[in-house]
């Protein structure tokens, strides 16, 4: 991505599409700093990159991107250690499924400031330094959630709406710098038992919108590195998209509805 030595920030890096896109970043090339809970895990990822790209380098740092502290913390230990950012990926975010008044207030607000407030901190910290560089890439990671009012989903979509609208927001504000805007909608990502399960309790036209952390990472990247505003892994999603836009708003959420009650069940 540049002459300069720089890093690609991934945050949620220990898990999931997080981890895939570290792998996929190692394996282009790139300098990766991973940001997730601390947990043993997470050093685990960042030795396994190291043992298996020892001419590149990779730091870690134990982060909860639920607390308001966390943002400011990060940018300060790139500062201070002189980590140049070139790439931040704002991946971290947490889903739940069940009736909004199945959880306690306060697991809404901690989704909210790590699904949304943090991600924007983050971006805000960071964008004076993309600037100042020949090129810098912003990727935000939504949903296909990103797309519809679910219901027994309430926060988590709109939260992911939230997550769309400011990426495609500020990549219009940016059009004219070397700064670029990506926003990732995956729709199911095969990441740990947990979702799996729910997958299978969705049915078959759920399944066909499967993909793996790898699939999404490899798609990604290559979307984001072209400059692309969206990136929607498959292309069953692809389709399901476009047809949503057809079909009416009180048909389309009771389909919704019916799907994701199951979750809870």
């Amino acid at each position: 991505m540049s002459d300069q030595k720089t890093y690609t920030l991934i945050t949620g890096a220990s898990n999931g599409i997080g981890k895939a896109l570290a792998e996929n970043c190692a394996a282009r090339g790139y300098n990766a700093l991973l940001v997730a809970l601390p947990e043993p895990k997470l050093e685990e990822v960042t030795n396994e990159l190291r043992t298996q790209y020892p001419n590149q380098d990779f730091q870690f740092l134990g982060s909860d991107l639920m607390q308001k502290e966390a943002p400011q913390e990060i940018y300060n230990w790139c500062q201070e250690n002189g980590y140049v950012i070139n790439a931040l990926m704002n991946n971290a975010g947490l889903g739940n499924s069940g009736a909004f008044d199945s959880k306690p207030a306060n697991f809404y607000y901690g989704q909210m400031q790590l699904n949304m407030v943090n991600l924007v901190m983050l971006t805000h910290l960071f964008l004076k330094d993309l600037k100042s560089l020949p090129k810098g890439y912003i990727l935000n990671v939504a949903s296909m959630a990103a797309f519809y009012d679910i219901p027994y989903k309430g926060i988590y979509s709109a939260s992911k709406r939230f997550v769309y609208s400011f990426s495609r927001s500020l990549r219009k504000e940016l059009e004219d710098t070397n700064v670029s805007v990506t926003v990732l909608c995956p729709a199911a990502v095969l990441t740990n038992p947990d979702v799996l399960a729910r997958n299978e309790q969705m049915g078959f036209f759920s399944k066909l919108t499967q993909a793996t952390p790898e699939e999404v990472a490899e798609y990604t990247i290559s979307r984001m590195l072209r400059g692309k505003a969206v990136a929607i892994p498959k292309a069953v999603p692809r389709f399901y998209k476009a047809l949503g836009k057809m079909i009416p708003y009180n048909m389309k959420i009771r389909i919704l509805a019916k799907q994701f009650v199951k979750q809870q069940q």
